[in-house]
């Protein structure tokens, strides 16, 4: 199985900003997420983290319900 891929969306010295990263773990705390932030090279104030986890909509079992046959 692929690694989960993770979207960071955070405020940088009040200008909106995302990150994806993969990471070998199921999920990622805020603190985490922002590590991350910090080590891709973000520079000011960072503020508001929120991450979330990205599905990949091509792997089994993760189509939407309202295109499902019944």
């Amino acid at each position: 199985m692929k690694e989960p891929i993770f979207l960071i969306d955070y405020l940088c010295d009040n200008q909106p900003m995302h990150l994806e990263v993969t990471a070998d773990t199921e999920t990622m705390s805020v603190e985490q997420a922002q590590q991350h932030v910090q080590n891709a090279g973000a520079k000011g104030r960072i503020t508001d983290v929120q991450v979330s986890k990205i599905t990949r909509t091509h792997e089994p079992g993760t189509t939407p319900g309202h295109q499902r046959q019944p």
